[in-house]
């Protein structure tokens, strides 16, 4: 899992969107496919259309992860919205948190997780500072 949230925990303001397919709208240009990777676009909508590089994929976090499998994939990297983040989260599907924490808060906002309430165990792996302002902490979840 790779977010980024505020010192507050928030991920975006109340008028942010969550990623997903509605993010994914949003910001298609800042996904290029490179090295044979696929974005894989988490919805309950069933009117896309999927291209070369970008499926839509529906079902619970389980049957999403066999998709991505069922194109030989073992990994994915999830860049989602709260509700997103913590599905997959409160499934166990989430082995490694990379997370960006910028120097700002909002006061209320989308959590990191949503309405779920995941409880997870880290361990702090590693943490930078590679750009000003920002702290970049990578965590294993146990």
């Amino acid at each position: 899992m790779y977010p980024a949230v505020t010192l507050d925990g928030f991920i975006a303001d109340l008028n942010g969107a969550l990623v997903g397919r509605k993010t994914y709208e949003q910001y298609a240009d800042d996904y290029p496919a490179k090295n044979g990777s696929i974005t894989f676009v988490y919805t309950t909508s069933t009117d896309q259309q999927d291209q070369e590089k970008v499926k839509f994929v529906r079902g619970t976090p389980e049957e999403v992860l066999r998709q991505a499998e069922s194109f030989g994939f073992t990994e994915i990297i999830i860049s989602g919205g709260g509700e997103v983040n913590g599905s997959f989260a409160e499934a166990g599907l989430v082995d490694e948190i990379i997370v960006s924490c910028y120097g700002v808060t909002l006061g209320e906002g989308i959590p990191l997780f949503g309405s779920h309430k995941p409880k997870l165990r880290l361990e702090l792996l590693s943490s930078t500072q590679d750009v000003p302002g920002i702290v970049k902490n990578h965590y294993k979840v146990l």
